[in-house]
Protein backbone atom coordinates (compact mmCIF):
# COMPACT_ATOMS: atom_id res chain seq x y z
CA UNK A 1 0.00 0.00 0.00
CA UNK A 2 1.37 3.42 -0.92
CA UNK A 3 2.36 5.77 1.90
CA UNK A 4 -0.04 8.37 0.55
CA UNK A 5 -2.95 5.95 0.98
CA UNK A 6 -2.18 4.97 4.58
CA UNK A 7 -1.75 6.73 7.91
CA UNK A 8 -1.13 5.44 11.40
CA UNK A 9 -2.16 7.55 14.40
CA UNK A 10 -2.07 7.06 18.15
CA UNK A 11 -5.47 5.32 18.17
CA UNK A 12 -6.21 4.28 14.58
CA UNK A 13 -4.96 3.18 11.19
CA UNK A 14 -6.49 4.99 8.22
CA UNK A 15 -6.46 3.54 4.72
CA UNK A 16 -7.73 5.20 1.57
CA UNK A 17 -9.28 2.23 -0.21
CA UNK A 18 -10.58 4.18 -3.23
CA UNK A 19 -10.45 7.87 -4.18
CA UNK A 20 -13.82 8.38 -2.44
CA UNK A 21 -13.69 5.70 0.27
CA UNK A 22 -11.76 5.60 3.56
CA UNK A 23 -11.54 2.88 6.20
CA UNK A 24 -10.52 3.68 9.76
CA UNK A 25 -9.54 0.76 11.98
CA UNK A 26 -9.28 1.82 15.62
CA UNK A 27 -6.63 0.03 17.66
CA UNK A 28 -7.47 -2.45 20.43
CA UNK A 29 -7.81 -0.79 23.82
CA UNK A 30 -7.78 2.72 22.36
CA UNK A 31 -9.21 5.71 24.21
CA UNK A 32 -11.49 7.86 22.08
CA UNK A 33 -10.57 11.28 23.44
CA UNK A 34 -10.68 14.77 21.99
CA UNK A 35 -6.96 15.02 21.21
CA UNK A 36 -6.66 11.53 19.68
CA UNK A 37 -9.84 12.00 17.60
CA UNK A 38 -8.46 15.34 16.44
CA UNK A 39 -5.33 13.53 15.24
CA UNK A 40 -7.51 11.07 13.31
CA UNK A 41 -9.51 13.95 11.77
CA UNK A 42 -6.33 15.75 10.70
CA UNK A 43 -4.95 12.61 9.04
CA UNK A 44 -8.32 11.84 7.47
CA UNK A 45 -8.42 15.25 5.79
CA UNK A 46 -4.81 14.92 4.62
CA UNK A 47 -5.54 11.51 3.08
CA UNK A 48 -8.85 12.42 1.46
CA UNK A 49 -8.10 15.99 0.41
CA UNK A 50 -10.99 18.24 -0.52
CA UNK A 51 -12.97 15.62 -2.45
CA UNK A 52 -16.18 13.98 -1.25
CA UNK A 53 -15.87 10.59 0.38
CA UNK A 54 -17.51 7.93 2.53
CA UNK A 55 -15.95 6.43 5.64
CA UNK A 56 -16.19 3.08 7.41
CA UNK A 57 -14.88 3.05 10.98
CA UNK A 58 -14.33 -0.10 13.02
CA UNK A 59 -14.03 0.30 16.78
CA UNK A 60 -12.85 -2.69 18.85
CA UNK A 61 -14.92 -3.99 21.73
CA UNK A 62 -12.30 -3.05 24.33
CA UNK A 63 -12.20 0.63 23.32
CA UNK A 64 -13.15 3.36 25.75
CA UNK A 65 -14.08 7.02 25.42
CA UNK A 66 -13.63 10.26 27.30
CA UNK A 67 -16.92 11.93 28.10
CA UNK A 68 -15.46 15.31 27.11
CA UNK A 69 -15.07 14.06 23.53
CA UNK A 70 -18.86 14.10 23.14
CA UNK A 71 -18.88 17.88 23.39
CA UNK A 72 -16.70 18.33 20.30
CA UNK A 73 -17.96 18.08 16.72
CA UNK A 74 -15.06 16.04 15.34
CA UNK A 75 -16.54 16.17 11.84
CA UNK A 76 -17.21 19.94 11.72
CA UNK A 77 -14.64 20.75 9.02
CA UNK A 78 -15.87 17.89 6.83
CA UNK A 79 -19.46 19.02 7.25
CA UNK A 80 -18.67 22.65 6.42
CA UNK A 81 -16.84 21.58 3.27
CA UNK A 82 -19.57 19.07 2.31
CA UNK A 83 -16.87 16.40 2.13
CA UNK A 84 -18.43 13.47 3.99
CA UNK A 85 -21.04 11.59 2.00
CA UNK A 86 -21.72 8.72 4.37
CA UNK A 87 -20.42 7.14 7.56
CA UNK A 88 -20.74 3.58 8.80
CA UNK A 89 -19.41 2.70 12.23
CA UNK A 90 -18.99 -0.85 13.48
CA UNK A 91 -18.63 -1.48 17.19
CA UNK A 92 -19.47 -4.47 19.35
CA UNK A 93 -19.21 -2.47 22.57
CA UNK A 94 -22.72 -1.59 23.70
CA UNK A 95 -21.58 1.52 25.56
CA UNK A 96 -19.66 2.85 22.54
CA UNK A 97 -22.65 2.14 20.29
CA UNK A 98 -24.96 4.10 22.63
CA UNK A 99 -22.45 6.95 22.85
CA UNK A 100 -22.12 7.09 19.05
CA UNK A 101 -25.88 7.20 18.58
CA UNK A 102 -26.06 10.02 21.13
CA UNK A 103 -23.17 11.85 19.44
CA UNK A 104 -24.68 11.59 15.96
CA UNK A 105 -28.07 12.61 17.38
CA UNK A 106 -26.49 15.75 18.80
CA UNK A 107 -24.76 16.54 15.48
CA UNK A 108 -27.49 15.32 13.06
CA UNK A 109 -26.14 16.85 9.87
CA UNK A 110 -25.42 13.59 8.06
CA UNK A 111 -28.31 11.77 6.38
CA UNK A 112 -26.35 8.67 5.37
CA UNK A 113 -25.28 7.15 8.65
CA UNK A 114 -25.17 3.61 10.01
CA UNK A 115 -24.03 2.49 13.48
CA UNK A 116 -24.07 -1.28 13.88
CA UNK A 117 -22.34 -4.23 15.52
CA UNK A 118 -22.31 -6.19 12.23
CA UNK A 119 -19.29 -5.47 10.00
CA UNK A 120 -20.72 -7.25 6.96
CA UNK A 121 -23.96 -5.27 7.24
CA UNK A 122 -21.95 -2.03 7.43
CA UNK A 123 -19.86 -2.96 4.39
CA UNK A 124 -22.93 -3.90 2.35
CA UNK A 125 -24.70 -0.69 3.36
CA UNK A 126 -21.59 1.36 2.53
CA UNK A 127 -21.31 -0.19 -0.91
CA UNK A 128 -24.97 0.67 -1.58
CA UNK A 129 -24.35 4.27 -0.52
CA UNK A 130 -21.27 4.60 -2.71
CA UNK A 131 -23.10 3.13 -5.70
CA UNK A 132 -25.98 5.61 -5.30
CA UNK A 133 -23.73 8.61 -4.69
CA UNK A 134 -21.40 7.83 -7.58
CA UNK A 135 -24.36 7.32 -9.92
CA UNK A 136 -25.77 10.70 -8.90
CA UNK A 137 -22.47 12.36 -9.85
CA UNK A 138 -21.99 10.59 -13.17
CA UNK A 139 -22.71 12.49 -16.39
CA UNK A 140 -26.30 12.06 -17.52
CA UNK A 141 -27.56 11.25 -14.01
CA UNK A 142 -31.11 12.35 -13.30
CA UNK A 143 -31.33 15.89 -12.06
CA UNK A 144 -27.99 16.96 -13.56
Amino acid sequence: MAAMDYRDTTIATLQRMQPDYLEVQYKPGCLLGTSALGEVAHNRRELMGKGRYAMLSIIPEDSDFQLSALGVDHLADDREQGALWAIAVVTRANMIEMVLKLYFGYYPWLKRLRVTDDEQEARTWMQEQLTELRAALSPGAAGQ
